[in-house]
């Protein structure tokens, strides 16, 4: 059973039935990663009808449960995944943050000169999500959104203010309240090294997914301008992507964010003891002798397990801080 005392589930059926349910899970899996609009919470409380004694633990599907560490809400969700096996003493239920709905809603929205945080709190409003910090970006922006879900509206603003301000954003909710906030590198990063607090590392170097060359192209379909990485065409051939001039504010600037962050990826796993600050979007300096890895990184997904009354937590490290750019509607005619 779950141990740790400075965290617990609370789940509550939708008839009201609520508990905390921490010492009977078994084990219990708090994740992100860049990708994913909502963290999950997986966990798997006993369940025993031949026991009177064992409590009931609140599993129903539609029912809500809230993760904490002390007096602090860590994640606030909805069980929406249940699976039972006969052969088993568990229920394992899969939760979902509110990210879930900025993905299964969708909106039809025509955007006339209006900043990224100003669309968000509005398409946030209309879908009863709470809002909490949105990064200012000052740039306003005209789009049309056919259908569009909420997640891409909201990112694709931010996507397209990125390109002129040069910052990168990042959703995020903080208890029930969605958050944008501008990634950058933490002045409190955790230092990660063997003997201490890192258990196991990993570093996978990849060119399969390069693009070393944009081509970009006017509405005529012209070969406006070519910029590529003559080292990276050299060394590994060429891998082209074509854009269009016109779809962004100033596509040379675009096309070099696009070989700066598609060129050769270097993606580091490490496995390490648990700690709760150790979450997608924030930095980490790992020193490890072994594969040589050292300097600051990106935390760009993240896993903290509690089973047997061990605590540790897995991470997807990456040299650049990863942005999940969205080009979704249209341009407004």
């Amino acid at each position: 059973m779950i141990q740790q005392e400075y965290v617990k589930i609370r789940a509550t059926d939708p008839d009201g039935t609520t508990a905390n349910i921490t010492q009977l899970c078994r084990s219990i899996t708090w994740s992100g990663d860049w990708r994913n609009a909502a963290r999950t919470l997986r966990y798997s409380p006993v369940v025993s009808a031949a026991d009177v004694h064992l409590p009931r633990a609140p599993t129903e599907l539609g029912g809500s449960v809230q993760f904490w560490r002390e007096s602090t809400l860590l994640m606030d969700a909805f069980a929406l995944e249940r699976t039972r096996d006969s052969l088993g003493n568990t229920i394992d239920v899969t939760a979902y943050d509110r990210g879930l709905y900025l993905t299964r809603n969708s909106d039809f929205r025509r955007v006339e000169n209006q900043t990224a945080e100003a669309v968000t709190a509005s398409v946030c409003g209309k879908f009863g999500i709470p809002v909490g910090e949105l990064a200012a970006t000052g740039v306003p922006l005209t789009r049309n959104f056919p259908g569009v879900t909420v997640y891409k509206i909201i990112m694709t603003m931010y996507s397209l203010a990125a390109d002129q301000t040069g910052k990168q954003y990042r959703i995020r909710f903080r208890g029930r309240n969605l958050e944008v906030v501008e990634m950058k590198q933490s002045d409190e990063s955790l230092r990660l090294k063997p003997g201490s607090n890192l258990l196991s590392c990993v570093a996978k170097e990849s060119a399969s997914s390069m693009t070393n060359s944009v081509a970009v192209y006017d509405d005529q379909y012209n070969l406006v301008t070519t910029q590529e990485d003559s080292e990276a065409v050299k060394l590994y051939g060429l891998m082209q992507a074509a854009i269009r001039s016109g779809a962004y504010e100033d596509p040379g600037s675009h096309a070099k964010q696009v070989l700066k962050e598609n060129g050769l990826k270097t993606i580091i796993t490490v496995n390490v003891l648990g700690d709760l600050r150790l979450i997608t979007g924030n930095t980490v300096v790992v020193e490890e002798p072994v594969t040589g890895i050292q300097g600051l990184f990106w935390i760009i997904s993240d896993s903290h397990t509690w089973r047997k009354g061990i605590y540790q937590t897995k991470l997807t490290l990456s040299l650049e801080g990863l942005m999940d750019k969205q080009t979704a509607g249209s341009e407004a005619k």
